[in-house]
């Protein structure tokens, strides 16, 4: 069945109005902060903390790092083509250790009437040096029934609706955060490390206690691994639609809050050039981080112009700011974009690694029946299921 384009235009053309409206209100709401950033970047950090209400304990973001011409810290380096850009990129990695994680996931389904599930996590790591080639593997977990069925006993959940896969979720995320401990504990000096996701569990807010508990100790374990070790871990999001600056200019200008708003957004008319940056900021959004112990407002965050669309977001450990080592670091993520055309190379050989397809699910599943029947154990599919594979 295609999707019927017709009457998809027509549609369209029906409630035009109401996209119009949502577009001139948020152009509105845009301007006003617009006209914040423009005041409140010409401010210093001293200017920003005398400004602010004491009885606001959450201010979205703290300045941390002083800034001389507005939030935009140029990268300093242009280049006359391409070729020279992937010199420049191959000088500043030069023995510097990169290592990427990522990971995915199969979930329980109705195909198979067993509860089952797979996470696995794709690691990629380049010494970058002639004398030693790039690793990459994959690492694997399989979800049994009787996992599931612990796990429900375990977590409480107030709606039991989609715990399973919810909680494959949760496997994946532990599984990607241990594999990359896992590979600082094995790499020296230089060397850096990428997540592919926020080290900001904000997402988790909605979550019962102990399942935010499990996804802030797999955050707090890499968080120390980084300080105690001393190897930079970065957490690079692509699309973020996070709101830290938002809420500090929302703050420090009293304008109403803004949902549909966010920092990339914001910045983007600032952060114009390839490799500008932002100031670093402390991370200071309340909600999830209060169970962070130390680390509560421990994350730094900037912003960096890594492509065309809008500025990325980077969250790292503050001590790394602290250590005098940022610059270096956003050198080196630049190396890796260069050779990346745009997003970093480690993260996309970690995501090729590991991402599964609906050809892998498949074969799971027929790997999983040839298992069953080897060993006397009875699979029930569901008839949908047989009646396709009958039909291939």
């Amino acid at each position: 069945m295609v999707l019927p384009l017709s009457q998809l235009v027509q549609q369209l053309n029906h409630k035009k109005a109401e996209f119009l409206s949502y577009d001139t209100a948020l152009a509105q709401v845009r301007q006003a902060y617009q006209q914040a950033l423009k005041t409140w970047q010409q401010q210093t950090i001293p200017d920003i903390t005398a400004a602010m209400d004491p009885q606001i304990t959450d201010w979205g973001a703290r300045p941390i790092e002083p800034w001389h011409q507005g939030w935009r810290i140029p990268l300093g380096v242009q280049w006359p083509h391409r070729q020279a850009a992937r010199e420049w990129a191959m000088t500043q990695l030069m023995d510097v250790t990169t290592v990427a994680v990522d990971g995915s996931q199969i979930v329980p389904s109705e195909e198979l009437l067993l509860p089952v599930g797979v996470v696995q996590a794709g690691w990629f790591l380049n010494p970058h040096r002639g004398d030693r080639p790039y690793a990459k593997e994959i690492v694997l977990e399989l979800i049994t029934p009787a996992e599931l069925r612990q796990a429900e006993e375990q977590l409480r959940q107030p709606q039991i609706y989609r715990f399973q896969e919810r909680y494959i979720h949760l496997r994946r995320f532990e599984l990607e955060l241990k594999t990359l401990r896992q590979r600082m504990a094995e790499v020296t000096a230089p060397a850096f490390l990428l997540f592919d996701g926020s080290f900001v569990a904000t997402f988790a807010e909605s979550y019962a206690p102990e399942w935010q508990a499990r996804y802030v100790a797999a955050l707090r374990q890499i968080l120390e691994a980084s300080s105690q070790q001393r190897i930079p871990v970065v957490a690079y999001i692509d699309s973020s639609q996070a709101r830290d600056l938002v809420t500090l200019l929302g703050h420090l200008a009293h304008l109403e809050p803004s949902p549909y708003l966010s920092d990339a957004q914001l910045l983007n008319s600032v952060l114009t050039q390839w490799g500008d940056r932002s100031p670093l900021f402390i991370c200071d959004r309340g909600g999830i981080l209060k169970e962070y112990g130390d680390w509560a407002r421990g994350i730094g965050f900037c912003y960096l112009k890594a492509h065309q669309g809008y500025p990325v977001r980077l969250e790292l450990p503050l001590w790394i700011y602290e250590a005098g080592l940022l610059d270096q670091v956003i050198r080196w993520l630049c190396g890796e974009l260069i050779s990346g055309q745009g997003y970093p190379y480690a993260l996309e050989a970690a995501d090729q690694l590991a991402v599964l397809q609906g050809s892998d699910r498949q074969a799971f599943l027929k790997q999983l029946q040839v298992w069953a029947e080897s060993v006397g154990m009875e699979l029930r599919f569901s008839r949908k299921w047989v009646s396709k594979q009958q039909r291939r």
